[in-house]
């Protein structure tokens, strides 16, 4: 009977482990927990004790979530039955060592199960931005006022949007886009041809042309070495005025100083729900920005669609206990391009 270690923060038991789901894998085989403490993840006391107390129940499938401390390669190796991570949330650079996977763990994360609900907050944030709603929420709010002449929301129907990166979320937002009739393209080095075909979307060569003849700019890149700063105070300075940035990937992708230089400007509008620091400063300049809608990070999953992960998770360990490959599994490619 294979045994199935649940490593994950009671408060996601609920939210995202359904009690259903708990049962269904209380049925697969025998079935443990094991308490994670985060206000303790940073010592290294709890972590050589978390990974001593995984060792010792050397489960076949270990189930990890946020908050879960770091499985090194020290920890697989004390291990003799594992040999599958299933991972409910998305990133796993800070969950699971690269050497795991090197050696043969099968690693899942929740691919693109929670895509939609991000694409949909990159689409509210879009047309909230064109619409101009954080400087009318103001104006309405604060000064309590009413119309602003020199406002001027903008429709969201046959504009020019740019995708910075074409990845599942993107791809999902392609989807969203469709009534508006808009023109689509991309800068996505690492996205085959077919891709682009398959949705309808022009190939950009060149980042700095997709943020200078957009209307709308949404960013969807990872954050990796490679794409840290990418954004350059050059990039943003050749939007067009008027023009829309969404960020609901990562903050560090952009300069964040140069982005509310811009701001601050007037001359760009911008939606983010991700920052360069998490949370942003008191004094960020990016607080307090009429024409900038701040979200703080919570695109997706939504609270009612985090079952979905816990779904994901029980499929994905049927599908592997039955002898076929589970879904969305992490190779040391998308390894190297996560974040």
């Amino acid at each position: 009977m294979p045994k199935i270690l649940l490593a994950v923060h009671p408060k996601y038991y609920g939210p995202i482990l359904e009690q259903s789901v708990v049962d269904e894998l209380a049925a697969l085989g025998e079935c443990e927990r094991i308490g994670v403490d985060w206000s303790k993840a940073g010592t290294k006391e709890y972590r050589a004790d978390f990974a001593a107390r995984i060792a010792a129940s050397d489960p076949d499938i270990l189930v990890t979530c946020w908050d879960t401390p770091k499985f090194t390669s020290e920890t697989y190796a004390k291990t003799t039955r594992l040999k599958y991570l299933v991972h409910l949330a998305g990133t796993v650079r800070g969950i699971v060592d690269r050497e795991c996977i090197e050696k043969g763990l099968l690693v899942s994360n929740w691919g693109t199960v929670i895509a939609r609900t991000i694409a949909e907050a990159a689409l509210m944030m879009i047309l909230g931005a064109l619409r101009r709603v954080t400087t009318t929420q103001f104006h309405l709010h604060v000064r309590k006022g009413w119309r602003r002449g020199e406002v001027r929301p903008m429709s969201l129907f046959e504009r020019r949007v740019g995708l910075h990166g074409l990845g599942g979320i993107a791809r999902e937002l392609v989807k969203l886009l469709a009534p508006f009739g808009c023109r689509i393209e991309s800068y996505s080095p690492h996205a085959p041809d077919e891709t682009f075909k398959r949705l309808g979307v022009v190939r950009q060569p060149s980042l700095r042309d997709l943020y200078a003849t957009n209307d709308v700019v949404s960013v969807h890149a990872g954050l990796t070495p490679e794409t840290r700063g990418m954004v350059t105070r050059d990039i943003l300075a050749s939007m067009k005025d008027g023009a829309v940035l969404v960020n609901t990937a990562r903050g560090a992708v952009i300069d964040e100083e140069a982005l509310a230089a811009e701001l601050q400007s007037g001359r760009i509008h911008a939606a983010l729900d991700v920052f360069e620091r998490e949370p942003p400063a008191e004094d960020s300049p990016l607080r307090g920005l009429e024409n900038c809608m701040l979200i703080p990070h919570e695109a997706g999953p939504t609270d009612d669609r985090k079952v979905d992960m816990g779904r994901l998770g029980l499929r994905n360990i049927k599908r592997y206990l039955s002898g076929e490959e589970p879904e969305f599994l992490v190779t040391l490619e998308r390894y190297d391009l996560s974040t």
